[in-house]
């Protein structure tokens, strides 16, 4: 059983973290747990107009809000390429999920600025194909009545800092496009992360919340890195972040029922910590 801090920071999770196949049954298990909103990955998510329709009445009738849709990335989808071509199926990837946003009544598309790695000399042409790349899909997304959340990625990516990555907004309506928030992709600035939070503050639309080594990302489950999460809550707190506290994260469990008890217990650790 969660806290009552837990209304605070709703649970949500990446749905094929509990199911790797995102299976219309899986849903069931949910009814009566402590998940409110669920992430979809568009990519391996089963298409066809009357599968989506099943999967958003079955998460009505358990009170699970399908909250948003994750977009494919890969290097041959990435939306700062100087391949148009490339550019192209990055669009084409963002509408895709965009469309199953629609069709299962989902908010936000979360989105990579580029796949990598990102060479120095490179760096400044690649943020202005971005840049233009994002607005494009900015007027997709707000055509379509949606938000779309673009991720701080690790390493050599583009965004890869508060800075670079809110450069890459600076074109948008913040109403539409926010940032999606993967605390474990601060590589070894982890100290950071409630600053992080702060500066991002009413741009900070998403979370993908998990653990890690302080040296690069490993999605562990939280509490097993190091994550200072009391300082991580209370920043969300000071800013009054209300979206869900979304894990994208390796569950322990072999099953998925397994998975959603491990989560459970982990979250109500967490919410333990919530000032």
């Amino acid at each position: 059983m969660t806290t009552s801090n837990s209304a605070r920071f709703p649970l949500g999770v990446s749905f094929h973290t509990l199911d790797h196949e995102q299976r219309l049954d899986t849903i069931g298990i949910l009814r009566g747990s402590s998940v409110q909103a669920v992430e979809l990955w568009e990519p391996t998510f089963e298409k066809g107009e009357r599968h989506v329709q099943e999967v958003r009445l079955a998460l009505a009738a358990v009170g699970v809000e399908p909250r948003s849709v994750h977009a494919d990335f890969d290097a041959s989808l990435d939306i700062s390429s100087p391949d148009a071509a490339i550019r192209s199926a990055g669009i084409q990837a963002i509408a895709a999920a965009l469309d199953l946003a629609v069709q299962i009544g989902a908010s936000v598309v979360v989105v990579h600025p580029s796949s990598e790695p990102i060479e120095s000399d490179a760096r400044d042409a690649r943020l202005e194909q971005a840049k233009r790349s994002i607005e494009t899909a900015a007027d997709m997304v707000q055509g379509a009545g949606c938000r779309m959340a673009v991720e701080l990625l690790p390493r050599t990516c583009l965004g890869h800092s508060v800075a670079e990555l809110l450069s890459l907004l600076e074109n948008v309506n913040p109403a539409t496009v926010g940032v999606c928030l993967d605390v474990n992709h601060l590589m070894d600035r982890f100290a950071s992360l409630a600053a992080v939070v702060h500066s991002l503050g009413p741009r900070l639309l998403a979370l993908h919340c998990s653990d890690y080594d302080g040296v690069d990302e490993k999605h562990w489950p939280p509490m097993r890195g190091v994550i200072d999460w009391g300082a991580f809550l209370s920043a969300l707190s000071a800013i009054g972040f209300a979206g869900p506290f979304n894990y994208e994260a390796h569950l322990d469990g072999q099953t998925p029922a397994e998975r959603l008890a491990f989560l459970e217990a982990n979250y109500a650790q967490l919410m333990a910590l919530v000032p």
